[in-house]
């Protein structure tokens, strides 16, 4: 085994581990009601805190996009530092060592969700660089991973922590802060070898003379699909922005992932709320409830994020559908967990079903949007685009 593939494989396997904590903002609903009676915020103040994560990603993900798209992959020594502070702070809190103020919470925790953004886009970006083919396994991967955090987390959280939040925040502060640090260490992108490049060379040099009497029978022999990907799509800033497809499916994934982003949010208050309703006597702590709903959901969007990658290609290979019907497929999923919840549910054991229709529609919906971004628009600025 060379030094390329040595670093290759330590740089993959870094990946891994930073994306294995860069999910955490989901597990928020484990301790969120807890959170909320003991620093005695209300619904909405503990709604806001919640959200605070998401936004921290979501506005924080253009930005490391776009650093990663024009100053190429960046180690990301600086997250492992925010998600730290973030986590702490909100263990500090928590403890009545720093002011309860929601606004503050909300602020750690949006500091948390940056530093994930920027923690996962390095990790796909270097990936990318590296990893030519299989793309979709190899990309697939840590944006699983990702999902798979809050599954982890929870399931530490209910064997060694109980309803402990206080160790369990600081647990979380510094187990995020260590993966992501150490992870940046070999977390490197890895230049192509040099044989490679003289092998290019080579075949462009010898097949420089005969490449006017064979260019005809080349093109007539190809495909024309296969010219139109040979062509490489280069479309982002304002002609992402005006493009039509780039506006209905960010418009699509709005309603999407909003729909799934605000029931892995409030799955703790709905779990309590159902569980104060219920008459038996026989029901486990609800902290150990949330935390296997939050399992469930890291789970099934885990699989979800998963499947959907190698499924889409088989069907568009085999049957010619294409990537954008899974795309609806995803929201479908997310809009029956609405209509379940709405018309169904009335206790914590059918609320169940729910969570793994929310985790399989919104783990789909992470893993096929990507894909589509970047077959539709490119990849030479997918991480502004995405």
């Amino acid at each position: 085994m060379n030094l390329r593939v040595i670093k290759l494989t330590l740089s993959f396997i870094a990946a891994l581990l930073i994306s294995s904590v860069c999910g955490t903002q989901y597990l928020f609903s484990a301790y969120s009601t807890t959170l909320a009676e003991r620093l005695n915020f209300s619904s909405i103040q503990i709604n806001t805190i919640g959200s605070a994560a998401n936004y921290g990603v979501y506005l924080g993900k253009p930005i490391f996009g776009y650093i990663a798209d024009n100053f190429g992959g960046r180690r990301p020594f600086f997250a492992a530092f925010i998600i730290f502070i973030g986590y702490f702070c909100l263990a500090m809190t928590y403890e009545g060592n720093l002011r309860p103020s929601f606004l503050l919470c909300a602020f750690y925790m949006f500091l948390a969700g940056m530093a994930s953004a920027a923690g996962l886009m390095s990790s796909l970006v270097i990936v990318a660089k590296n990893i030519t083919s299989f793309r979709g396994i190899s990309l697939g991967a840590p944006i699983a991973l990702s999902g798979l955090s809050a599954a982890i987390y929870s399931e530490i959280n209910s064997l060694w922590f109980k309803n402990d939040n206080y160790h369990f925040l600081l647990f979380l502060a510094i187990s995020t802060g260590l993966c992501i640090f150490i992870g940046s260490w070999f977390l490197v992108v890895v230049p192509p070898s040099i044989n490679q490049d003289t092998t290019v060379v080579t075949l462009e040099e010898g097949n420089s003379s005969s490449c006017s009497t064979k260019q005809n029978d080349k093109f007539e022999d190809t495909p024309l699909l296969q010219n139109k990907i040979n062509e490489e799509i280069d479309i982002g800033g304002w002609d992402f922005i005006n493009n039509i497809d780039a506006k209905l499916l960010a418009i699509t994934m709005f309603f999407f992932s909003g729909a799934g982003l605000m029931y892995i949010n409030n799955v703790g208050t709905i779990i309590e709320s159902l569980y104060s309703s219920h008459s038996s006597s026989t029901l486990p702590p609800i902290y150990k409830l949330q935390n296997t709903h939050v399992f469930i959901l890291s789970i099934f969007s885990c699989l979800g994020r998963l499947s959907i990658g190698f499924i889409s290609d088989m069907a568009r290979l085999l049957f010619k559908i294409p990537r954008s019907f899974f795309f609806i497929l995803s929201g479908v999923w997310i809009f029956l967990a609405q209509l379940l919840i709405l018309f169904y549910v009335d206790d914590l054991d059918k609320l169940l079903i729910v969570t793994i229709f929310v985790g399989v529609g919104f783990g789909n919906l992470y893993s096929i949007t990507p894909i589509i971004v970047s077959e539709w628009f490119g990849t030479k600025r997918f991480g502004s685009n995405w």
